[in-house]
């Protein structure tokens, strides 16, 4: 009887150390698993982090002129908070920029916060000598340009002090004298809604101003 005791103890203290073995290797079994599900997570690079920043897009200078040229008008607002009125207007008058350069930054003066750096430049362009020779080198083309950009910047005041005024004045003088010349009645008529306007700010009489 007490051999056959021994026996069915030996025998459930075996069968324990087995169950208590085998909770063991569970438990590091899973200690490993997760510990490796963890290195995977770090080892994997998040979305955001994998992004590579873009090289390109507007904030290269380069990339903003090649983005503004077809018009849109979000492109030309990037490239007027990159270049500032002076910078633009430096473009638009350079003889050496091409075309299409230069017809983009008239375009993108609409869109600057201040435009008074810039007026005078406007308005030599709109009484460039070379649009009474036809449309050389884009000459007539940037003149017309040149009028829409005054007839959509002139009624707008500036959220901030101009730093320019007096310039408003000087394209009053300079659009009434170009009138003589301009006869085309799109081109005209421009000059006329720009002049109107510059009236509102007290920069030209407006009994000066033809009506047609």
């Amino acid at each position: 009887m007490r051999t056959v005791m021994r026996t069915v103890i030996r025998t459930r203290r075996a069968d324990a150390a087995a169950l208590l073995a085998l909770a063991f290797w569970l438990f590091a079994g899973c200690r490993r698993t997760a510990t490796s599900t963890t290195d995977a997570a770090v080892d994997v690079p998040s979305p955001a982090a994998s992004a590579s920043p873009s090289t390109g897009g507007s904030s290269s200078p380069e990339r903003a002129w090649i983005d503004a040229r077809p018009g849109d008008p979000l492109e030309l607002a990037r490239l007027a908070d990159l270049e500032g009125a002076l910078g633009l207007a430096e473009v638009a008058t350079n003889d050496q920029a091409s075309p299409d350069d230069r017809a983009t930054a008239i375009r993108a003066l609409m869109f600057v916060d201040d435009p008074t750096p810039a007026v005078e430049a406007l308005t030599r362009l709109v009484s460039d000598p070379a649009v009474a020779q036809g449309d050389a080198h884009g000459a007539v083309e940037r003149s017309t340009l040149a009028l829409q950009t005054l007839v959509a910047i002139a009624p707008r005041r500036a959220p901030i002090e101009e730093v320019e005024p007096g310039a408003w004045r000087v394209c009053g003088d300079g659009l009434l004298a170009a009138l003589q010349t301009i006869h085309g009645a799109v081109r005209r008529e421009l000059a006329i809604r720009a002049l109107h306007a510059l009236a509102d700010r007290g920069a030209v009489a407006r009994a000066l101003i033809p009506a047609r």
